[in-house]
């Protein structure tokens, strides 16, 4: 990525940050001395998607009309986090879901959650990664990039969980661990304590929010090439578990929440 692209992604993310942090957009140009227009730019209403842009959802704004609850959102948020990837740029963009050999039990579910009547989609399988979601909608991967789900052209943002209040941590990190369940080539199960794999600095990310938010102290990030991992002691392996037993809002259909 060349210098300009870079400074640009940066200045992206610092305007998205400061507005999930409740600045206004004056507020932010002025602070970081960046033109108005350009941050109003950056922070413009999405349309036609059935996700919250961040920043007001976790400014406490109401949610809209016909959009699903805010635990709903940000279980998918974390289940893409772990799963997803876009794909692409501008109306070439498509949002990849890795499934393995789990794809209908939870695609069903996601559909129904965040489908649009305009939303294309489409299942492919690959020999080494099993099956894949490819949604084609443009609109939906603009929204997923400023929830910080990995892209080809941003990166990710695992500072949006950085600001995750602590009744969203539970919803989110039961999304993470099914979406790392339906990823191929699992890690292996830990005989002790909890696991969870990814980015390295998502995983960091993810170690200081339950710290934060549930007083848990014993994850360590390690790097595991091509990817990392994330481990908890026994304990508070267990107590995490019962915090994200609590989140019981995706159980309906064929999508079973059982502790790891």
């Amino acid at each position: 990525m060349n210098a300009a692209a870079l400074e640009l992604r940066e200045r992206t993310a610092r305007i998205r940050a400061a507005a999930r942090k409740g600045k206004t957009t004056a507020e932010i140009a002025e602070a970081y001395t960046f033109s108005l227009r350009m941050v109003e730019q950056v922070l413009a209403p999405v349309p036609d998607v059935r996700l919250s842009d961040p920043a007001q959802l976790l400014n406490n704004r109401a949610i809209a009309a016909g959009l699903p609850a805010a635990e709903t959102q940000v279980y998918w948020v974390g289940f893409l986090t772990a799963a997803g990837w876009i794909r692409g740029q501008g109306a070439s963009c498509a949002l990849v879901v890795t499934l393995g050999d789990r794809s209908e039990e939870y695609m069903a579910t996601f559909m129904a959650d965040l489908a649009t009547p305009q939303l294309r989609h489409e299942f492919c399988r690959s020999s080494l990664l099993g099956w894949q979601l490819y949604v084609r909608d443009q609109n939906l991967c603009k929204m997923m990039v400023r929830w910080g789900i990995p892209s080809e052209l941003h990166g990710d943002d695992p500072a949006v969980l950085d600001d995750l209040p602590e009744e969203f941590i539970a919803p989110f990190l039961r999304g993470y661990v099914d979406g790392q369940r339906a990823a191929p080539a699992a890690a292996p199960r830990p005989s002790t304590g909890l696991l969870f794999w990814g980015t390295e600095a998502v995983l960091t990310a993810v170690n200081a929010m339950v710290h934060r938010g549930w007083y848990v102290e014993s994850g360590v990030v390690t790097p595991r090439p091509p990817r990392a991992e994330l481990r908890f002691d026994r304990q508070d392996a267990q107590a995490i578990l019962n915090h994200i037993g609590t989140y019981t809002a995706r159980s309906r259909g064929q999508i079973k929440h059982r502790p790891t």
